[in-house]
């Protein structure tokens, strides 16, 4: 009971590190480190004091084993049964041993050694099959865990082995064949947790949004807390709305708001499924509450700043967006959001000023090229507007190229070019779904054109 309780106050210690480390100042972070060094010479300590103790015990143990061997009576050869148990065991106990000190190959010869005596020692092959798997002999690993999914006794083992191989098979992105083996995991041992997760990413990975939704459910209503599966829930009813527009399914209890209880993970992934759908002020309370949790991270205050201008405009982004660049000053995305706000408050200089200064560190930098184009636009540089979006088209990129095209067809616009900003914007189509305004400008140019109910130019060429 004394060396649980010595062990629990380590375990204390290493928690308490953990936690303490990322808002501790630099005196506390030495501090910890000094504590980390003196745990690490500890547990060296206890490792090399353990394995003494294990030759010494294997060493007794022979020595009474061919002492009791020596002698003639049914009583010494029953005790020499015993004995030759007893040793099969120690062997088992130094292999698990070494596993969970992750010394795998020790471990790997450990079990082998166990197995060639008691080849249907099943525990012992299951470790010995995941000793393979993390030395790398993945095939001899494949027909451990093969063997033991067909001939193992103990459900919990058999399960096991199932799974195993699920993992396997995934980690090459065979998802239907690994859904299988989680499946057959799951139809030996119901209740297996781990089956039930990895069952729901290989549907979601397979593209079966209901499926992985469905699963994943399960799993959630036998966890309190688990941001992994959280994310997992949120990405697949992304796909299963996708697929589906029309679909509705309600949360599980901690995901039908943003809450401070939360994972961060989760709350990030929240807040992109918020952007995404439009539902503005929600994501701003992740990024709220992200600040709150991660407060040294630029892109929680970047988030944070975008959502509160589409809300609350620049007054209340400006001091937010300032802390994100103050926390991350070479990131130019941060200075480009900095810049466009400016921009939509009708500061041009301030804008201009930032975008050109983006475009002094990297001339390759579309948002802020985008940017200077918008502002020579309002400002009615149309020579110099035309010839930052004309260098657009010479990207490899096709969205960077369709963005060109989408300005020279603004620029064509302002200028009443009809047929030149439709020629335009038709390039621009079809090539990315953000650019959300192009089939408003389509519409706007046949209209100018004369053609009947928006038609295009390319629309007159079909046969009628």
């Amino acid at each position: 009971m004394l060396i649980d309780e010595w062990f629990n106050q380590l375990h204390a210690e290493l928690a308490a590190i953990e936690q303490n480390w990322p808002k501790a100042d630099e005196d506390g972070k030495r501090s910890m480190a000094e504590q980390l060094v003196r745990l690490r010479r500890l547990s060296d300590q206890i490792v090399d004091s353990w394995l003494v103790l294990e030759e010494k015990l294997a060493l007794v143990l022979k020595q009474v084993n061919e002492s009791e061997q020596q002698a003639q009576s049914q009583a010494a050869s029953d005790e020499a049964e015993a004995f030759e148990k007893a040793a099969h065991a120690l062997l088992f106990r130094k292999g698990e041993g070494f596993y969970h000190l992750r010394l795998f190959h020790d471990a790997k010869h450990h079990f082998a050694q166990l197995l060639k005596h008691s080849p249907d020692w099943e525990n012992g092959r299951l470790y010995y099959g995941y000793s393979l798997l993390f030395c790398g002999e993945r095939e001899a690993a494949l027909r451990e865990f093969r063997l033991l999914s067909r001939t193992a006794s103990s459900r919990k083992v058999k399960a096991i082995s199932h799974n195993a191989l699920g993992c396997m098979v995934a980690e090459e992105r065979h998802w239907l064949e690994a859904a299988q083996a989680f499946q057959s995991a799951l139809e030996t041992m119901p209740d297996y947790p781990e089956a039930t997760f990895n069952l729901a990413l290989c549907y979601l990975q397979n593209g079966d949004a209901q499926e992985a939704l469905e699963t994943i459910e399960r799993y959630l209503d036998g966890t309190e807390e688990d941001w992994e599966a959280e994310v997992l829930w949120l990405r697949a009813r992304q796909l299963l709305q996708t697929i589906d527009p029309t679909s509705r399914r309600v949360p599980p209890h901690r995901l039908r708001l943003p809450m401070r209880q939360l994972d961060a993970k989760t709350l990030a992934e929240m807040a992109k499924v918020y952007e995404e759908r439009g539902q503005i002020r929600r994501a701003q309370l992740c990024y709220r509450y992200l600040a709150e949790l991660l407060p040294q991270e630029g892109w929680v205050w970047h988030g944070l700043a975008w959502n509160s201008w589409l809300v609350a405009g620049a007054d209340a982004a400006i001091p937010l967006l300032k802390k994100a660049i103050t926390l991350a000053p070479d990131n130019l995305d941060f200075l480009f959001s900095y810049g466009w706000i400016l921009l939509f408050a009708g500061d041009l200089t301030g804008a201009r000023r930032v975008f050109a200064a983006n475009l002094r560190r990297d001339s390759e930098h579309t948002l802020s090229r985008s940017g200077m184009i918008t502002v020579c636009s309002k400002q009615g540089e149309w020579a110099e507007a035309k010839r930052l979006a004309q260098e657009l088209l010479q990207a490899e990129n096709s969205y960077v190229r369709a963005l060109g095209h989408y300005h020279l067809g603004r620029i064509a616009v302002a200028c009443e070019e009809w047929q030149q900003a439709e020629e335009h914007f038709l390039a621009a189509s079809g090539k990315t779904h953000d650019l959300w305004e192009v089939p408003l400008f389509l519409q706007l140019c046949a209209n100018k054109l004369g053609r009947r109910n928006g038609q295009t130019s390319a629309d007159s060429l079909l046969p009628h």
